[in-house]
């Protein structure tokens, strides 16, 4: 006798998602709260940057514990992306393999985070560009595989994200060439506009999934 089960695999996506989004803003709050940072509305006046805000105090160890599962899952996310474009009928190519790549360094990044000195800096920095890089890129390729050749219409949608993140992006370039002064808190701003687009990008694809109803199907049979 067979047994069977189905393990329906869109809270993978939605976790992957929600809960670097969830963290990184707890961490602000919780940050902020114990006047480590100032008050404001980080997305829109970069009063501080995610890494001013997770490295102190006891947002230290919740942006450190919440951030290390999440890394597994954004894994195992992309690597299931790969299997989905493949059940919808799409092809695959390496763009699925950056986002992995991507939450590595991301690794970099979080274990860093906190401690002083030129080895560190170089590890967040070598992070976290490496993971904005790639996790676009790999963004990109999703979106751009679900527009050719599975789902047209959320392919669109991903790739319209993606294009207004690369004008966020750019607009930071422009801005530090034509404002120059105001650049560092405008960065900052453009970092958290960035990873909350990032972190939409992975909810609409959570939600593609729910709606097809991507699942992991396994089984197991009795000893003889």
């Amino acid at each position: 006798m067979n047994e069977k089960t189905t393990i329906t695999l869109a809270p993978l996506a939605w976790a992957s998602a929600l809960i670097p989004l969830i963290t990184m803003h707890l961490c602000y709050v919780v940050s902020a709260h114990a006047d480590i940072v100032p008050w404001c509305l980080p997305w829109f006046e970069g009063c501080t940057s995610i890494s001013r805000a997770s490295r102190s105090g006891a947002a230290y160890f919740i942006f450190k514990g919440a951030m290390l599962p999440a890394i597994v899952l954004i894994m195992l996310y992309w690597w299931c992306n790969r299997l989905w474009i493949i059940q919808l009928g799409g092809k695959t190519r390496g763009w699925w393999w950056l986002g992995i790549v991507a939450a590595g360094l991301l690794i970099l990044y979080t274990v860093a985070l906190g401690h002083i000195g030129e080895a560190f800096h170089w590890l967040r920095r070598i992070g976290v560009v490496g993971f904005f890089g790639l996790t676009y890129l790999a963004q990109v390729g999703l979106g751009a595989a679900l527009y050719k050749n599975a789902w047209p219409k959320l392919g669109r949608v991903l790739v319209y994200l993606s294009l207004f993140s690369l004008l966020v992006g750019l607009s930071s370039v422009w801005v530090n060439i034509v404002w120059p002064e105001k650049h560092d808190s405008m960065e900052d701003s453009f970092e958290w506009s960035l990873t909350v687009l990032l972190n939409i990008h992975s909810m609409i694809v959570a939600y593609g999934w729910q709606k097809t109803g991507f699942a992991l199907h396994t089984t197991t049979s009795n000893l003889p």
